[in-house]
């Protein structure tokens, strides 16, 4: 298991290897025992944010080092930073690289020759024959050149202005040994994302086993948010090594997304930042789990949690999992980056607090996101938020646009730039009424959390002032610190953020419970879902759908298929004729 919370390292020593980048050293056994090659950590300068960065190496004595460019405010910070001063460092994550064949070539471009370092260190100790071709501007701007030679690499290097080696592109340097006959039996590569476009190019059309590093923005590290999506990869969880047939159906080489979601673009001759669309996906017919929520069919019961990922072709993903259902990330009307991080991790075992911030493209740039879900035959539920009647008005005239199957309004992210507006129940009601007004009939479910006073006093008002459903429950409010500093471990300027996993099951049943009690309205549960034994115990306190959030980051994918093979075995063992007959069972005692 990686070291998954921010855990302060000591610098043992930095040296500047360039210009613009310095080499860090620590000393860390955990994380260096289970480094591989290609796998990156999350390194936090307290206070200022936390950001991802390539191991360059890994020692079974614990020695770890990265290689950090001074190209952003965070990055600035760390250069000014001393030996014996406190970092944060979690990880190792993601997938790294696999060594395959005799001859490897590792094509690295700029600070891309980090990871490719560890993995050559590797490939020699496996006896492999390496070449690396490192290519920059110039010669000042080389990075590791010594390094490589001295682990035993043949060393070849191209510079755009010809001062040192070739003088050209790293590419075209590689164009020529593949034309002088040169055998390789894999290519490795990390650098600028043109450039290992044109490498995948050319070691494509010679089928050459390629294996590509890719950067994305990380904001979780481990899955959850989705905002390092490519192509509905998760680049922290899926990647960040990708091989050429992976990225083959992806936006790789052509366009990327910004701190919020936002799709920009690679290159200037991309007009338009499309999708290759997915395959037309149709969802198994279960007639034990079929459900009908609001004049909305449902396969099976089981959805995603909003804010488990960005982007359309994520969501295609979970309902091709087996997702009965998908529901978006929470969008407003207006383009937010969220907070700096650190804005998730894990506080313990399948426990986790998050301060994203409510990150989004804005209502307006998520219609391209909103297409690529519906490719799956699943109903689409947009999540959506807004601090007034006025800015929530405009949200649901664009919302009510798109195929969409319901709402949910969230009117409970306890870590925000501003109130929750659970908590200001005259606001929330008149805000119900507006978006009732306007997108009628697309039902409306209202997501809230444990940290009002009274839940199910809320959610009766909400029922009268016209929500069709009601979700629940919204993470719960905590802020975990640093003892040593004593200072915040979120990003989020208040140090506040919000618990969920685990920690939610017990209280969230509790809730629904009280929900169904009082209600008319059916109560969507979210909150702790790890197995079908809590599903049928969401279920028999009265909860008809059942999102589910952190058991995508412990569990993966297979959540959805487990839950829906166990809630059948059980169905069947008991006698059930449907799930349906479960639902407040609890009550009816």
């Amino acid at each position: 298991m990686p070291l998954n919370i921010p855990t302060l390292h000591e610098i043992k020593e930095i040296k500047k290897a360039r210009s613009e980048v310095k080499t860090f050293k620590f000393y860390s056994e955990e994380i260096a025992k289970q480094s591989e090659p290609g796998q990156f950590v999350m390194v936090w300068d307290p206070g200022i944010d936390e950001i991802p960065i390539s191991i360059a190496d890994a020692s079974l004595e614990g020695k770890v080092e990265v290689a950090i460019a001074d190209v952003g405010d965070c990055t600035h910070s760390l250069h000014r930073k001393h030996e014996g001063d406190l970092i944060g460092l979690r990880g190792p994550y993601g997938r790294g690289f696999s060594i395959e064949g005799e001859r490897i070539c590792m094509v690295a471009g700029g600070y891309g020759a980090a990871p490719l370092k560890f993995a050559a260190k590797h490939a020699k100790e496996l006896d492999k024959d390496v070449m690396v071709l490192e290519g920059a501007r110039s010669s000042a701007e080389l990075l590791y050149v010594k390094e490589f030679e001295r682990i035993g690499c043949e060393v070849r290097i191209a510079t755009e202005d010809g001062s040192e080696g070739y003088k050209g592109l790293i590419t075209d340097l590689l164009e020529e040994i593949r034309a002088s006959g040169e055998n390789v039996e894999q290519i490795l590569t990390c650098g600028p994302e043109l450039m290992m476009r044109r490498v995948c190019e050319i070691t494509r059309s010679e089928r050459i086993p390629t294996q590509v590093s890719v950067e994305r923005i990380v904001k979780c590290g481990c899955g959850a948010c989705g905002s390092c999506d490519l192509g509905g990869y998760r680049v922290c969880k899926d990647g960040p090594v990708f091989t050429v047939e992976d990225l083959e159906r992806t936006e790789f080489g052509r366009w990327k997304r910004e701190k919020s979601g936002k799709r920009i673009s690679v290159t200037p001759n991309v007009s338009a930042l499309l999708s290759i669309p997915p395959s037309q996906f149709t969802p198994e017919y279960e007639p034990l789990l079929k459900t009908e929520v609001c004049g909305v069919n449902f396969s099976n019961p089981i959805a995603n949690a909003a804010g488990f990922g960005v982007s359309g072709k994520l969501l295609y993903r979970y309902a091709g999992a087996g997702a009965g259902a998908v529901v978006t990330k929470s969008v407003g009307l207006y383009e937010r980056e969220g907070y700096p991080n650190p804005s998730f991790f894990e506080i313990a075992s399948r426990s986790y607090v998050n301060a994203m911030g409510l990150p989004n493209p804005g209502i307006t740039n998520y219609e391209q996101e909103i297409e690529d879900a519906k490719y799956a035959d699943v109903p689409l539920i947009l999540s959506i938020f807004g601090k007034s009647v006025e800015e929530c008005r405009e949200v649901s005239k664009i919302a009510v646009k798109y195929p969409i199957d319901m709402l949910e309004f969230n009117a409970s992210c306890p870590h925000t730039d501003f109130v929750a507006v659970e908590n200001v129940p005259k606001l929330l009601r008149s805000i119900i009424k507006e978006i009732r007004s306007i997108v009628h009939p697309v039902p409306i479910a209202v997501k809230i959390s444990p940290n009002v006073g009274d839940p199910a006093g809320l959610a009766q008002t909400l029922e009268k002032a016209g929500a069709d459903a009601i979700t629940a429950i919204n993470t719960v409010i905590a802020r975990p610190t640093d003892h040593t500093l004593n200072i915040p471990l979120l990003g989020n300027p208040t140090g506040y953020g919000g618990k969920s996993g685990k920690d939610l099951t017990v209280g969230g049943k509790r809730v629904v419970s009280a929900l169904y009690k009082e209600l008319k309205i059916p109560v969507i549960a979210v909150g702790g879902i790890f197995s079908a034994k809590d599903v049928i115990e969401y279920a028999r306190n009265g909860a008809c759908l059942f999102q589910v959030g952190s058991a995508l980051v412990s569990e993966g994918f297979e959540i959805f298929s487990m839950l829906k093979k166990e809630l059948k075995d059980y169905l069947v063992a008991n006698g059930y004729k449907n799930i349906g007959e479960v639902v407040g069972e609890a009550h009816r005692r």
